[in-house]
This record gives C-alpha cells, structure tokens and sequence, in this order.
C-alpha cells in the first residue's frame, strides 16, 4: 500500500509540475509501520519555485501527507555544487522517484 501511495503522489506531482526531476528525501513511519508522511524535491523549469510550491499543495490531493521543496534545474545544480548545502544532502541520501 505504501508504495502506491506513493507512486500516485508522485504521478500527481509529474502531471502538475512536468518536472525534471523528483527526490524522496525524509518518511516517517507510524508504529505500525506503514509510511505516514514523505517530503519531496522537486526540480522543475519554472517561474517561481514558491509559486510551484503552493499549487502542488493546492492542486495535488494525496491520502500520503507530504510537504514540497521546489528548485528550478539552475538553482538546483548550483546548489549542489556546495557539498554543505541542503541540495547536495538531498541529492547524495534522497531516492529518486522519477528523473526525466
């Protein structure tokens, strides 16, 4: 079930964002085991990476709670350039749910 779940968000998120790239970056599970809330990166070519931010979390209904963090691929490559940075983190534990 976790996995569909899942694999719904992010088909939800691709239709909205047509992004280049999405990262699963943090999960947490209940007691019982099953997945109860993700965070995602999402790299997509956009005007406002804030702007995607909110209508994914307006436009993208999902049973899995989650939370988006959204880059644009320049910002993003840039980003990861610096080893200390979030991105880089993300990028080097993350697990890439769909890359173009």
């Amino acid at each position: 079930m976790d996995e569909r779940e899942l694999d719904a968000l992010r088909d939800a998120v691709i239709g909205r964002a047509h992004p280049d790239t999405i990262i699963l970056f943090s999960q947490k599970r209940g007691l019982d085991g099953r997945l109860s809330s993700v965070k995602l990166c999402v790299v997509a070519d956009c005007e406002s990476p804030r702007r995607l931010e909110r209508e994914l979390y307006l436009q993208v209904e999902s049973d899995l709670p989650y939370d988006v963090l959204c880059y644009r691929p320049s910002e993003w490559e840039c980003l990861c350039r610096d080893g200390d940075s979030f991105a880089a983190r993300i990028r080097r534990s993350g697990r890439v749910l769909y890359e173009k």
